[in-house]
């Protein structure tokens, strides 16, 4: 949503709408009993059908899977391309009303959904990433990367066998961009609410039709997300991303990766993820005469004085329906949030399979701090971190302190968790006051609370056997 002071007048266009729909090539125009052409942003790729009028069978048989579909439509002579797609399935049907060629299938990106990406590396920018496994695709897919804009942050991401656009939604959700792809398969990725599309607008009195579910949906609005990764050792990394509006209400959404392996990966998903479940916006159904130079992500003017609406609201959704149905060419926009459709849902799925993974983390403690050892860190004395593992130099005895993390508030309760070889031969401890003052900490993975509190945590190892080696320890807190 883009807020303005500024006074917009609409100039009314003419309406000589020229649809046309080819599929291999064919016009199919005048056997169109009704067609939808639906171009998301962000949240996927495009998807069509096409109902076709088949008296006597006509044309059974004469279209197939991966045809070629175009659905050109203007005010003008038919030759502005809005969707390009190709055919996923075609169904002969025969009812009361008739004998009907049924015909669905996905924009021409579909590739984009069936590609698994693995891409591994730490502070980069997104744009950059995106562009990095764009040239991943093969190079006969055509796609290409000239409307990508850079933006102001970094992140970390290891994806191992990740769908594509899986990746496309979190590079968005970290960035705060939106994404699609064109239909010359060029990706468009740009800042949230940046373009100002001042060439098409929604004006009731002139092509405005109906407008349905204007509002602000608080269900969905959140005050915390808890992201849990796992490091190398298998133990859990949290960090829980807080919204600084929260009261008293606290509403969670719990995300579990268990690609994300370093703190800094969890608290990106965490951010990135609040900042989508956040603020929301109002949201809308608007329904129009044919629209003709919009494309998703647009900011447009909606000026419905008996609704009070009058700003520009992003569509984040665009549906062209057409056909002897609908009365001629109509373009139904969804603006700010997604309705309840196939990509909710699988969002859903993928939820509860996250809760079914299970976690660790049974108190609920909102942050963690992990070593790993994969690099040498800390302060030694007779102990050496070697091939991954922290042991002593060879003697029966060592101690590591670990470097100091300053925090915002005082710690109040924590856990300690340690994986590795003979470690009940090993002692911990935990101080919130950078090692002034230790707390032994004799059972692991036991809800304590600190004494006393403070703000810089620091955890000491001392080890009383040459045969213990550590693989991995986490301190959960909150």
């Amino acid at each position: 949503m883009i807020h303005s002071d500024k006074i917009y007048i609409p100039i009314p266009k003419a309406r000589n709408t020229k649809c046309k729909v080819e599929i291999a090539g064919v016009d199919v125009t005048s056997k169109v009993i009704g067609s939808t052409w639906v171009l998301p942003v962000t949240n996927g790729i495009g998807s069509f059908s096409i109902s076709l009028s088949n008296a006597f069978g006509q044309i059974s048989g004469s279209y197939n899977s991966g045809d070629v579909v175009k659905f050109y439509a203007d005010n003008s002579d038919a030759t502005t391309l809005q969707f390009w797609g190709r055919v996923d399935y075609v169904k002969d049907d025969i009812s009361s009303d008739g004998q009907i060629l049924e015909i669905e299938g996905r924009h021409r990106s579909f590739l984009l959904n069936e590609y698994m990406v693995c891409h591994d590396v730490s502070g980069e920018e997104p744009s950059v990433i995106l562009k990095a496994i764009i040239d991943k695709l093969p190079t006969s897919y055509g796609f290409t990367y000239s409307n990508v804009a850079a933006s102001t942050t970094t992140m970390d991401v290891e994806w191992n066998y990740k769908p594509f656009w899986d990746c496309i939604v979190e590079l968005c959700n970290k960035a705060g961009f939106d994404c699609y792809v064109d239909n010359d398969l060029d990706f468009h990725f740009f800042e949230e609410n940046s373009i100002s599309n001042l060439k098409n607008a929604v004006v009731e009195g002139d092509n405005f039709i109906r407008a349905s579910d204007y509002g602000t949906n608080d269900y969905y609005e959140k005050t915390r997300v808890v992201a849990i990764g796992r490091d190398s050792g298998g133990l859990d990394i949290v960090y829980t991303a807080i919204s600084p509006t929260e009261g008293d209400e606290k509403r969670e959404v719990f995300v579990r990766d268990l690609s994300a392996n370093t703190y800094e990966k969890v608290k990106s998903i965490a951010e990135a993820r609040l900042a989508e479940v956040t603020g929301k916006n109002p949201q809308a159904k608007i329904l129009s005469f044919g629209l003709d130079s919009i494309s998703p992500g647009d900011n447009i003017w909606f000026i419905i004085p008996r609704q009070k609406i009058a700003t520009q609201y992003k569509l984040v959704q665009i549906k062209h329906n057409f056909g002897m149905k609908f009365g001629g060419w109509r373009t139904e926009l969804i603006t700010e949030e997604e309705e309840a459709g196939t990509s909710t849902v699988l969002k859903g799925i993928a939820q509860k399979n996250q809760q079914i993974t299970g976690s660790q983390n049974i108190n609920k403690l909102n942050f963690s701090y992990n070593f790993d050892f994969a690099s040498d860190t800390g302060t030694h004395e007779n102990t050496e971190i070697l091939r991954g593992f922290l042991q002593t130099t060879g003697g029966e005895t060592g101690t590591w302190i670990s470097p100091t993390l300053t925090l915002d508030a005082n710690v109040s309760n924590f856990e300690f968790r340690a994986t590795g070889a003979n470690i009940s031969d090993v002692d911990y401890f935990v101080s919130a006051r950078a090692g002034s003052i230790w707390q032994p900490v004799n059972d692991l993975k036991t809800y304590k609370s600190f004494s006393p509190v403070g703000k810089k945590l620091r955890i000491k190892v001392v080890f009383n056997s040459s045969f213990s080696q550590l693989d991995s320890v986490s301190f959960l807190y909150t």
